[in-house]
């Protein structure tokens, strides 16, 4: 976990000089959903991107999510936790000719972490999957909100999708 603590501070040291310069940001909150091979779990998770001005067609994104399933088996004493949190960032394109669509590519790290207990012993373990993907924006026409969805895949041993939707708000900084 120190190592995805690290990554997170690394990036926010990036994104907010960055970030208080920008003359259009896209900032979204949503629910999120991890699956694949007896997993099912749920969470939340947001997104933010910048554009350095309106007529700037790249800028960048940085997204991050926490899912968590828990398992009990209702006639033992068997109960199992899962939580998944993810980093990642990429390149986000603003489409020519259609105003009202942004594409962005994704790489990043996972965190799971996965603990089990059987009566009163417990054991954990924890795994650091690089992760990839893509997303798209959909604005809403006539208004500031926008609709997001994005899907990753998590390699290495985890191999899990993560699928994001959430609903957002255009920022637009009236200082240019």
């Amino acid at each position: 976990m120190h190592i995805l603590k690290k990554t997170v501070i690394a990036i926010s040291c990036f994104v907010c000089p960055i970030a208080a310069q920008a003359s259009e940001n896209y900032i979204s909150v949503g629910a999120t959903h991890l699956g694949g091979n007896d997993v099912s779990a749920s969470g939340a998770g947001f997104s933010w991107a910048s554009f350095s001005s309106k007529e700037q067609n790249i800028g960048f994104i940085v997204t991050s999510s926490l899912a968590k399933e828990d398992k009990s088996d209702f006639f033992s004493t068997r109960h199992a936790t899962l939580k998944v949190f993810d980093v990642n960032v990429g390149p986000i394109f603003k489409v020519q000719n259609l105003s009202w669509l942004r594409l962005y590519p994704l790489v990043g790290i996972s965190h799971a972490n996965m603990e089990g207990c059987i009566g009163n012993i417990c054991a954990s373990e924890d795994k650091n999957e690089f992760n990839y993907g893509a997303g798209l924006q959909l604005d809403i026409p006539t208004t500031n909100i926008y609709t997001e969805f994005n899907i990753k895949r998590v390699m290495g041993d985890f191999n899990k999708t993560n699928m994001y939707f959430g609903v957002g708000y255009h920022l637009s900084n009236t200082f240019d």
